[in-house]
């Protein structure tokens, strides 16, 4: 629809086409809610709009997001994402951060299709990414990467390792002034992503080759933003890849650093950015000096955070440790993206060493929902809903887990996804109920 409209319509006539389109899909979900609040009967069918596999150890009543009554933010955030769905104006910017969950992008894809999937026509940028191959490392399969040249990789969980890093966990660099790269967004097939601005995220010293973005005819600007770290282009068309090369323009470079990278554009919808790093714990994300900055670059109204299974992944569990560690994250948060609504994710039960229970996710747990009261934030208690301790083996025992009782297998990431999706729907329903 939006390539339709682009070529077809005017911008007005685009415009009054696509708002009534919106609000017909707003007026049958909303139809739907409605039904589902008039049967005594607790179905997910007769709510939610999508299909979704249920199973007897999950309780569907518990699948909300626990959410402060005074929360200025989530109402904000609520009413944002109200005004798109009603009449198909801004976007809705969701931050998610977490360990190597997020980073295979498995669950939090699955909830970007939903978003998407949820209002016609519209498709919101792809958002940010990280080259994760070019690291030697998993990269999600919703996008392909491409690269040349001998690139070195710094992670936030490398503790000896002091190189700037921000809100990707990554960083990539390249002394080969011959090094290039490209990023094509659409490998999935059942989604197009198109974007006419692209942030890159950089150093920007006399150090540093030149970066050529192609195509370049394309280009028609771009600026540097020295405050938050990272150079804009913008494009006079809606592009579906982007390749980079380096050039040494001057005698004095030697090296290319790369953080990250955000495919843009002002089209309504929901940008779902993903960013997560495998084996990162509470300390790893600390250690990334310019998160503050890249968050302010993406401008969230929500950030997730889903950190805790590698923190809890040890005999000797420090409880204030991660409390006191966990509080700094949000604070850090809260001073990049005061305005952003807040939602903290209780990790999975797991086993240790696969085959001993795991009783530190409780206590994690714990000081979860202490910090949430405290510092006034939401929570998604996915311990609780999916079954507390133990629950990992009837999720393993029903196909939904990996044999190492950590991660989950295809199915169970595609259920997570929708398990949260539906979280996110009931907790909107409740908006709607209060009559924001």
């Amino acid at each position: 629809m939006k390539t339709w409209c682009r070529k077809k319509l005017s911008s007005q006539e685009c415009i009054i086409m696509f708002s009534k389109t919106v609000r017909l899909k707003f007026l049958i979900i909303a139809g739907v809610i409605i039904s589902f609040l008039c049967h005594d009967t607790f179905a997910q069918q007769e709510y939610y709009p999508f299909e979704t596999a249920s199973y007897p150890f999950v309780d569907s009543r518990k699948n909300t997001f626990i959410i402060p009554s005074d929360s200025n933010a989530f109402r904000e955030f609520y009413l944002k994402f109200n005004n798109l769905l009603k009449y198909g104006v801004g976007q809705v910017n969701i931050v998610h951060i977490g360990g190597s969950h997020i980073q295979a992008d498995a669950y939090t894809h699955r909830m970007r299709k939903r978003f998407n999937m949820l209002m016609p026509g519209i498709t919101g940028p792809r958002g940010f990414i990280f080259p994760y191959s070019i690291a030697q490392t998993n990269n999600p399969l919703n996008y392909s990467v491409k690269y040349s040249g001998n690139w070195t990789m710094c992670k936030n969980t490398m503790r000896d390792e002091t190189c700037p890093l921000g809100l990707s966990g990554y960083s990539v660099t390249t002394t080969d002034s011959s090094a290039s790269l490209n990023i094509c967004l659409n490998r999935d097939s059942s989604m197009r992503f198109e974007y006419n601005r692209l942030k890159l995220f950089h150093p920007n010293t006399m150090r540093d080759f030149k970066a050529v973005i192609l195509p370049e005819g394309h280009c028609k600007m771009q600026l540097r933003n020295e405050k938050l770290g990272f150079t804009e282009y913008y494009f006079d068309a809606y592009l579906d890849s982007v390749t980079l090369f380096l050039q040494k323009t001057d005698t004095l470079q030697n090296r290319f650093e790369l953080y990250g990278m955000s495919f843009e554009s002002d089209d309504p919808g929901i940008v779902y950015h993903a960013v997560g790093v495998n084996g990162a714990k509470l300390e790893s994300f600390l250690r990334c000096r310019l998160l503050e900055q890249h968050l302010v670059a993406l401008k969230p109204d929500m950030v997730v955070v889903s950190i805790g299974t590698n923190d809890g992944y040890t005999r000797r569990f420090d409880t204030e440790g991660y409390r006191i560690r966990y509080a700094e994250l949000i604070a850090r948060i809260r001073k990049a993206s005061p305005e952003a609504a807040l939602l903290l994710t209780v990790p999975n039960d797991s086993y240790l060493y696969r085959r001993y229970m795991n009783r530190n996710t409780e206590k994690m747990q714990h000081v979860i929902m202490g910090l949430a009261k405290k510092h006034n934030t939401g929570v998604w208690d996915f311990y609780n809903l999916m079954g507390g301790l133990n629950s990992v083996q009837e999720w393993y025992n029903a196909g939904l887990m990996n044999g190492d009782h950590v991660h989950f297998s295809k199915q169970g990431y595609i259920f997570k996804g929708d398990l949260f999706f539906t979280a996110f729907l009931n907790t909107w329903e409740k908006f709607l109920e209060a009559g924001e």
